[in-house]
């Protein structure tokens, strides 16, 4: 018999800590969280420089457009759920994560949302899954209570996907791959409210040109139909370098023009030399009551971001949206003192990179 490796010790000790009946409480954020030296702390990470601070928007000075800022904030999951409690669920709401394999983290993203986050988002996109035509019959990905889409990559890295919830009716726009990047596009049918269209993308480390032509057409079609549109995604492309990058500038241009705010201003991506802002949640209708931010998370090396928008969302039927839990009709005490007693606690890792 093989021996275990480390990697399958630290997820195996993970998987049968999730089944303790307080798993996700956070009894640990009265002590200080930031045990690995090298993560961030939330003062770190809030004085991080934000788009706004750059003045970019001054960029286009023929444009009449003055978008109203939107100033997001970091999270830990514990300080989400915290937030949680004092928002409407009946808003339309977006989460996006690079994932880095969705075979690979698919567990990581289920107890990101179930046991961390405990919070019902419209519609969860979900980038470089990396999936291919052939790996996507290997595995299950999906969600409980969620429908999911998704548009496979041609390369090693890429690929997108969204998970609807499955009170939503929606049609596909269009999904789109090639070798510079992958798009996927649904529009929400709401019979009592205006349709929303929402878009995932994840843009590959080259052809530039190619991308910034694909998004400017496909934005001006899409808004000249008039709807709400959110577009998320890793767009590989650093906004806080629109100083000193054209493509990041013609990109930050070619979202005034189109009257697209990002939600998230801050850096999406943090390493001890570097910090860039590549991924985002864009929309043509935002206003001050717009909440958004990023949740440091261990799904990645990419935090999530979400967005709590001011738009009501309708239903396909009448009753109130699935309320996730857990069943523990089936739990054996013995057995659960019997595995408990067996774990090295030693090799869990902290889920939290800095205090609520």
């Amino acid at each position: 018999m093989a021996t275990a490796t480390l990697k399958d010790k630290t997820r195996m000790n993970k998987r049968l800590l999730q089944e303790m009946p307080f798993y996700g409480v956070n009894f640990i954020s009265q002590f200080s969280n930031n045990l690995d030296g090298r993560l961030p702390t939330k003062k770190q990470l809030d004085r991080l420089t934000s788009i706004y601070d750059l003045d970019l928007f001054g960029l286009n000075n023929d444009s009449e457009i003055h978008p109203q800022p939107v100033r997001c904030k970091y999270y830990s999951p514990h300080s989400f759920d915290q937030l949680k409690n004092r928002l409407n669920n009946s808003k339309f709401s977006l989460f996006h994560n690079n994932v880095r394999s969705l075979k690979k983290n698919l567990d990581n993203l289920q107890t990101h949302l179930l046991d961390e986050l405990h919070y019902n988002f419209s519609v969860i996109g979900v980038t470089e899954t990396r999936i291919n035509q052939t790996e996507i019959s290997d595995f299950n990905p999906a969600l409980q209570n969620y429908n999911f889409e998704y548009v496979p990559t041609p390369q090693a890295a890429g690929g997108v996907g969204m998970y609807i919830d499955n009170a939503l009716n929606y049609t596909i726009i269009e999904k789109c791959t090639n070798e510079a990047f992958q798009a996927l596009w649904i529009e929400i049918i709401q019979p009592k409210h205006a349709n929303i269209i929402c878009g995932v993308i994840y843009r590959q480390h080259n052809s530039p040109e190619r991308f910034q032509a694909y998004f400017e057409e496909t934005i001006e079609k899409l808004s000249a139909s008039g709807k709400t549109i959110y577009v998320m995604g890793d767009f590989n492309i650093n906004l806080l370098r629109c100083c000193s990058c054209n493509f990041a500038q013609d990109f930050l241009l070619s979202l005034q023009s189109f009257n697209l705010t990002p939600t998230i201003d801050k850096p999406t991506r943090v390493h001890k030399d570097s910090a860039t802002l590549i991924d985002n949640i864009f929309s043509n209708n935002v206003d001050s009551s717009i909440l958004s931010g990023n949740i440091v998370s261990d799904i990645s090396d990419h935090y999530s971001q979400f967005c709590i928008t001011c738009s009501d969302i309708g239903v396909n039927n009448s009753e109130s949206q699935t309320k996730l839990s857990r069943d523990y009709s089936n739990f054996s005490e013995v057995k659960f003192n019997t595995e408990l007693s067996q774990l090295d606690l030693s090799d869990i890792k902290k889920l939290e990179a800095f205090p609520g």
